[in-house]
This record gives C-alpha cells, sequence and structure tokens, in this order.
C-alpha cells in the first residue's frame, strides 16, 4: 500500500517516507503504547489520555493498512480485540528510544506532566547509565500495570507483565507519574513516601541504585529558553 500522496511528502529520502507513515500526529505514541504488549482500544484511549476517539481510530486504521500495527480477536473467553505491533513495527522501539533521549536535552522540556507507564520506562530505557555499583532488580507496581526493571554494567532490562524471569531485590509501588517525578524531576523517595505517594519494601540499597541509575543530560547551551 502506497501512503497518502495528498499527505505525502513527495519525497525519495527513506526519513521523508519515515514521516509518511509515522509522522502524523499521535501515531508514533500509539506505537509507544504498544512497545510492551498488545492493548484494547480502550487502554489506549486511557494511556492517551487527550487523543479523540476518532482520531485514535484513524491513525490505529492507518497504522495497520502500513502493517506496523495489526488487529486480532482474543480466543474466548476474553473475545475481545486487541492491537499490536508487528515485527517491523517493534523496530521503532531503537527510533523512540533515541528521540526521547535526543529531546531530553530540550531547555524547554517541561517536569511534571503526565506519563504512562510506557512513556516512562523507554524513558528509563533511554537515560540508563551503567555503573560497577552492583546493579539492581526492582519491581514496579503502578496502576496502569507492572514491570520488573534491571540494570548491570552491561544493560538495561525491562521484564513487563506476568515475565518472572527476574528475581526482584526491591519493589517500588506508585503511580507512573510520582515516579516519573523521582526519577527525573526534584521529589525524593522519602518525601514520596510520607506524603502517601508511594510505597518501598525489599533492599533499601538496591532502591538507592535504580534511583541513581537515570541522570538527565545536561541541555543543550545553545537554546536559551
Amino acid at each position: 500500500m502506497r501512503t497518502n500522496k495528498s499527505r505525502s511528502y513527495d519525497d525519495g529520502c527513506a526519513t521523508a517516507h519515515a514521516l509518511d507513515l509515522i509522522g502524523e500526529r499521535w501515531a508514533l505514541l500509539v506505537v509507544r503504547e504498544l512497545l510492551f504488549g498488545p492493548k484494547r482500544f480502550t487502554d489506549l484511549r486511557t494511556d492517551l489520555r487527550t487523543i479523540s476517539p476518532n482520531v485514535l481510530t484513524q491513525r490505529l486504521e492507518t497504522l495497520e493498512e502500513t502493517g506496523i500495527v495489526r488487529r486480532r480477536k482474543l480466543p474466548p473467553p476474553a473475545a475481545s480485540w486487541i492491537y499490536e505491533l508487528t515485527e517491523w513495527g517493534s523496530d521503532l522501539e531503537n527510533t523512540i528510544v533515541t528521540l526521547g533521549k535526543w529531546a531530553a536535552r530540550s531547555p524547554f522540556l517541561e517536569q511534571g506532566l503526565p506519563i504512562s507507564r510506557a512513556g516512562l520506562l523507554l524513558a528509563m530505557r533511554a537515560m540508563y547509565a551503567p555503573s560497577n555499583d552492583g546493579g539492581f532488580c526492582v519491581r514496579l507496581d503502578m496502576p496502569d500495570g507492572t514491570a520488573t526493571v534491571a540494570g548491570t554494567p552491561d544493560g538495561f532490562e525491562i521484564h513487563t507483565g506476568d515475565d518472572t524471569s527476574k528475581a526482584a531485590q526491591a519493589m517500588f509501588s506508585g503511580t507512573s507519574g510520582v515516579l516519573d517525578s523521582i526519577l527525573f524531576g526534584n521529589v525524593t523517595i522519602d518525601a514520596a513516601v510520607t506524603a502517601g505517594d508511594a510505597k518501598i519494601a525489599g533492599d533499601r540499597t538496591a532502591i538507592d541504585r535504580f534511583l541513581r541509575a537515570f541522570p538527565m543530560p545536561a541541555a543543550t547551551p545553545d537554546i536559551t529558553p
């Protein structure tokens, strides 16, 4: 299938074609939300808080037509329709992570805005800085799903849902927004716990290593906000 010529850049560069495919508003964020597994239409509406049902329907239809997303029906007793990335669509993960790491240097990046679980996990993947301090394995219990994250000198792993292949040393419980503010904002874990916005359990050393593992880069010096 060819992309809509009325919206195409009509440019032979593959980068221009990539924007033909995923450059529409919301398209790349729909892909972001599907990177950690299939979701129903209602799940996507919840995660993408300000998207309208009509726009979400249009983006899903286009992403399906271009082979980035596929729709399938779950077997009984669920029998509901879900959307998931194709293998080719999943290859966009590194692109999204790289974009996030690049944008984190913007002096215009606003802190404290709502963020989904998928958005937070990808931000962590982008910002992870390996160290030789022993690493960590922490379970994150958030209202919109769980994840176990592990950091070592060799890299960063994310295990979601029912994947229990990693035994956690510690647990964090709270919203993705609260954890985002702790990791990348100016809220301390102790302040969040005292306020009742978060709970922690297990090895505190592992928690502390986890919290130190995602330093924000300095803003680019070439721009004054």
